[in-house]
């Protein structure tokens, strides 16, 4: 013969249903969160993955004095904060020590144009343009010139240019 149910034996399988179920809400809950945190990572990286492809793609034509009777135009990518940085010190220390004639400023002005070949070199999109060509293929002034243009277009923004402010009188 069949055992009966008891009251007992009802509350207790309720009670193990019950905790079976909120086991299961409990995975799902889980679960959802594992989703949730996936999807943000997932998120951030495209978004880092796309500010990176813009910072890549960003490029400057950035028209400059080779001689005094000739312009010549370069693509050059957007410096980067610390290229940007190293730059602006570069020129605050080189302000700094020109026009004194002690050996000690001679030999700071010496290392700070010594760094500027290699930083022209990182920012032309030309790869021909190497450190080589900025030390031995070009004047320091073309040199100092497209450093400056550089940092004048930088600057500048992506507003209109003057040419082109000066085309609309």
């Amino acid at each position: 013969m069949p055992k009966e149910e008891t009251k007992e034996d009802i509350n207790e399988e309720d009670a193990e249903d019950k905790k079976k179920q909120q086991l299961q809400d409990l995975k799902s809950k889980l679960n959802k969160e594992k989703q949730d945190k996936e999807t943000e990572v997932i998120k951030q990286i495209a978004t880092r993955d796309k500010l990176e492809r813009d910072y890549d793609e960003d490029i400057l034509y950035v028209t400059f004095q080779s001689s005094p009777e000739t312009k010549r135009t370069i693509k050059s990518r957007r410096p980067s904060q610390v290229e940007m940085m190293t730059i602006m010190r570069l020129s605050a220390e080189a302000a700094l020590y020109e026009g004194k004639m002690d050996a000690e400023s001679l030999k700071r002005m010496v290392d700070i144009y010594d760094r500027l070949p290699e930083l022209a070199e990182k920012l032309s999109v030309d790869k021909k343009l190497d450190k080589e060509f900025w030390t031995d293929k070009v004047s320091f002034s073309t040199l100092q010139n497209f450093v400056t243009e550089v940092i004048r277009v930088t600057q500048q923004g992506t507003g209109p240019t003057q040419d082109e402010i000066e085309s609309f009188r």
